[in-house]
């Protein structure tokens, strides 16, 4: 049974890195292309050192050339099987390997603190602030219900010109911008397509807006890897 990590360009060096059960790693021919395969002794079941493994090919791979990811899971019974499984997907791949070339993914996800962000919303709106002032110590439920409304929709419309601003300045930058669904408090939750020249301008880019959102927001920030997002 074969692992299969990746695609790569016919001419791609390889991966020296052990992969998934501890097994070398090597090319098999797929057209014009290769991919990235390692022999494993029994299914793949997603261990955290598997998936680890799995993923140190893929870094290693792309050190040394494009790759197009595939995720943790991907196994087939030998080469001949390789070849009937992705053939048909190698226009697609050669496709693939030329419009994400030379690049890689970065991942940012901002998430709002909804308590800062409460306070943010009221403090930058005056009439908003006098209606908090006036209803905080109403004891009518109505008035109450209102007011709640009333804040939740500021701390939404700040939500949605936090994530503008976020985009807006991420596209200066990147080649290509991936947004993942949304969710319940997530301000942005993005892949970024991004050459490994422009990455120090990105980090420098994504600093400046966690110091412009402040207490609001916490940001997971992360890359470079292969560009598992621009794949599917």
């Amino acid at each position: 049974m074969l692992c299969v990590y990746g695609v790569v360009r016919a001419d791609h060096p390889g991966v020296t890195t052990s992969g998934v059960h501890g097994r070398p790693t090597r090319i098999a021919p797929l057209g014009d292309l290769g991919v990235i395969v390692s022999d494993v002794d029994h299914e793949l079941l997603a261990r955290r050192r598997d998936v680890e493994a799995h993923l140190t090919v893929l870094e290693f791979a792309m050190k040394h050339g494009d790759v197009l990811p595939f995720r943790f899971g991907m196994a087939v019974a030998d080469e001949d099987a390789l070849v009937v499984a992705l053939e048909e997907s190698v226009p697609r791949f050669r496709a693939l390997l030329d419009a994400l070339g030379g690049r890689v993914q970065m991942t940012l996800k901002v998430v709002r603190d909804d308590f800062e962000s409460m306070r943010a919303a009221i403090a930058r709106d005056a009439r908003l602030r006098r209606y908090v002032e006036r209803g905080r110590d109403s004891t009518v439920i109505a008035d109450r219900i209102a007011l709640g409304a009333q804040v939740a929709n500021a701390v939404d419309e700040l939500t949605e010109r936090d994530a503008q601003v976020i985009l807006d300045r991420l596209e200066t930058v990147a080649d290509a911008i991936r947004p993942n669904p949304p969710a319940p408090s997530v301000v942005a939750s993005l892949a970024l397509l991004v050459r490994p020249q422009r990455v120090p301008e990105l980090d420098s880019l994504v600093e400046d807006l966690r110091q412009q959102l402040g207490t609001r927001a916490t940001f997971n920030y992360a890359g470079p890897m292969p560009p598992y997002s621009f794949v599917a």
